[in-house]
């Protein structure tokens, strides 16, 4: 419905100024005070032409013609427009979805995108905790709705396998190691050494398979690669457990790999960005991102002849635009704001386009348990794993609290609600909602009572009372959802519709007869329950969340 009315707008401004360079909005109301659609067109219109909002609403009323659909416009507020739609116009999404016997889902990109989208990309010096949960669990539903949109998605998990950090995870590990032969260590300097369970849970694990092979590091460049192997596994076990499931994982290492090449893809860089955009200065080598709007120019190379972290990033992101990609999306944590100008400044200076790469900051996540708060630090392996949340609340519960707040703002998990079954919690509610449609199908069969899909929707406009029709407007409402969170990258607003919609259809539950003596009443009715069963799988099919039959 949103397109025809749509098309009409643009119909009526066409007539009366023969301009349609206008961003119209068109949005489902709150209250059916308000109509069923409203738009801020004549508003929009009237700030341009210099004209009254009010009056200029008038002028767009009466250019538009008389529809089966609609029952009538109204003007409300400084120049809203409000369409009251007719019941059959209401009926149409609904009568629409039920005759799609295959599969369903409201929306459908035109231009169609081959998109690669990076996230989590956690250090492997450390299982994965809370705070890269949520990132896990944002990058793996948008990557469905891009994905359910139409377009071609690539999923990827950057891995660290370089530099000072998986070295100190090396050391760490096999100081731990050497104790569990009963060896002196105590002139080993552990002052920045990662501590925690798992440190220690990897030694023994290589004690027992590797015996004492390693006592004697003879390649340290070996021992690390197994280390990080080794954590990876645990890693990728975790992103399983978890429902999220990347196409890649692209090693830093690789940027280094001249084994196929003449020159690695950093050196490629290097030379990328000589003379014009890098100088030497303090025996180190510098990039001048301040060219490109950083706040001051950036180290490649350091004083002691070791490649920062920046330049690996660089290698990557060229890479990523290499290989063909419309769409590059990143998905990092709120902690690396403020490197997005550099990395920005250094597509600029490859003559590569930052305007096909869109970053995402996802916020920190704090675990509320009986109402406080629990402190975290990495290094010290005082933190809750991810493994630890899924084991204690679940992966359903765990996916939509993290998925349920807007990413960019500080989420606080509320462990006690999570667990609970009520409907206080979202998850559960929703849950219950699709198992209690299914219960009613079972039901039914149970009485030996059959259901006519087709006479259902046949019937539809049987459904009168209040609730039945608001359920019906609202059933529209998902398609507008999605092609909101389509177009601002963003999936809570998903969590908000699918849990509105579970209220509505218990309170529905609660007050109407649905199984009656009546077949052509109880067939329409059914056929309303199975447009809220198949809403409800669609949203959470893109949340990654399960709808059991049975609670």
């Amino acid at each position: 419905m949103k397109a025809k009315i749509n098309a009409l707008l643009i119909k009526a401004i066409d007539l009366l100024y023969k301009d349609n360079d206008f961003s119209i909005e068109i949005v489902k109301t709150k209250s059916e005070m308000h109509g069923d659609w409203s738009s801020n067109i004549a508003m929009i219109v009237a700030k341009k032409k210099k004209e009254n909002p009010k009056e200029l609403a008038q002028k767009i009323i009466k250019l538009i013609p008389s529809e089966d659909w609609l029952e009538k416009v109204e003007i409300a507020g400084p120049g809203f427009l409000n369409f009251f739609l007719t019941k059959q116009g209401n009926l149409n999404y609904l009568k629409n979805l039920l005759k799609d016997k295959k599969s369903y889902f409201p929306f459908e990109e035109s231009n169609k995108k081959n998109i690669l989208i990076e996230y989590v990309s956690s250090n492997p010096t450390g299982p994965l905790h809370i705070g890269h949960g949520r990132g896990a669990a944002f990058g793996s539903a948008l990557s469905n709705l891009l994905r359910k949109c139409g377009n071609k998605v690539t999923e990827e998990y950057y891995v660290n396998d370089q530099g000072l950090q998986t070295k100190i995870l090396a050391e760490s590990v096999h100081k731990k190691y050497l104790e569990k032969f009963d060896l002196d260590t105590s002139e080993i300097d552990d002052t920045n050494f990662y501590k925690g369970e798992y440190i220690d849970e990897l030694a023994l694990k290589i004690k027992t398979q590797k015996k004492d092979l390693y006592l004697k590091i003879e390649n340290e460049s070996n021992f690390i690669n197994y280390i990080v192997e080794e954590m990876m596994k645990d890693i990728k076990a975790t992103l399983e457990n978890f429902q999220v499931k990347f196409d890649s994982f692209y090693l830093e290492s690789f940027l280094y790999d001249a084994s196929k090449t003449k020159k690695t893809k950093v050196n490629e860089v290097l030379e990328d960005l000589k003379s014009e955009y890098s100088f030497n200065e303090a025996g180190a080598l510098w990039f001048r991102s301040t060219k490109f709007g950083d706040d001051k120019d950036r180290v490649l190379i350091r004083s002691d002849n070791q490649e920062t972290y920046f330049l690996s990033d660089i290698a990557y992101h060229k890479d990523k635009f290499l290989r063909g990609y419309d769409e590059l999306i990143n998905i990092w944590g709120s902690d690396h704001h403020g490197y997005l100008p550099r990395v920005k400044a250094s597509l600029k200076a490859l003559k590569l386009s930052p305007e096909s790469l869109k970053t995402i900051f996802i916020q920190f996540v704090s675990l509320i348990r009986k109402g406080k708060k629990t402190s975290m630090s990495t290094r010290s392996g005082e933190f809750i794993t991810l493994n630890q949340l899924i084991n204690e609340v679940g992966v359903n519960a765990a996916r939509f609290f993290y998925l349920a707040k807007k990413s960019d703002q500080a989420l606080e998990f509320d462990m006690d609600l999570a667990i609970s079954q009520d409907k206080n919690n979202p998850v559960y509610y929703i849950q219950y909602a699709y198992a209690r449609i299914c219960s009613l199908e079972k039901e039914l069969k149970k009485r030996e009572m059959t259901f006519d899909l087709d006479e259902g929707i046949n019937n539809l406009e049987k459904l009168k009372n209040k609730s039945e029709l608001e359920i019906i407007s609202f059933l529209e409402a998902y398609k507008s959802i999605i092609e909101q969170c389509y177009k601002n990258y963003e999936v809570h607003p998903i969590c908000f519709y699918l849990r509105d919609l579970a209220s509505k259809f218990h309170s529905y539950y609660n007050s109407e007869t649905i199984i009656s003596d009546d077949q052509i009443s109880r067939n329409a009715k059914f056929a309303l329950l199975i447009g809220i069963k198949r809403t409800i799988k669609s949203g959470m099919e893109l949340l990654d969340i399960e709808t059991p039959e049975k609670m």
